[in-house]
């Protein structure tokens, strides 16, 4: 029998998994790049808002705010925390993971409605 979906047609618990096993494998900026992943997926679930090839991380975050009501104040900082680990030029560590994920736990929690799992 095949696991529910969760989260609009994917596995919500296996793409968490995948942030886990992205950071316990000493992988953090491919795990907060995931991260991003997961927040366009989720968007483009609740909201039916694709994300398009030419929109940067940014744009993308600003639609969701103009056009659907997320909070700025939830969306921001976790965007700015993505944009300086993939653009930034910053080495990606330990800290600099959690920090991404507190912010991705605050934006979880609008879009799903529960909070994030511990990882």
């Amino acid at each position: 029998m095949a696991r529910k979906k969760k989260g609009g047609g994917f596995d919500l618990g296996q793409k968490l998994n995948n942030i886990k096993t992205l950071n316990e494998t000493k992988r953090p900026k491919e795990a907060i790049a995931y991260e991003y992943m997961l927040f366009v997926m989720l968007c483009t679930a609740k909201y039916k808002e694709r994300k398009l090839p030419s929109q940067s991380v940014r744009d993308y975050a600003m639609k969701m705010v103009k056009e659907h009501d997320m909070d700025p104040t939830i969306v921001y900082p976790f965007i700015q925390a993505v944009e300086e680990v993939i653009y930034g030029g910053r080495p990606s560590n330990p800290e600099v993971f959690q920090k991404s994920l507190v912010e991705f736990g605050k934006v979880f929690e609008f879009l799903v409605g529960k909070p994030l799992p511990p990882m």
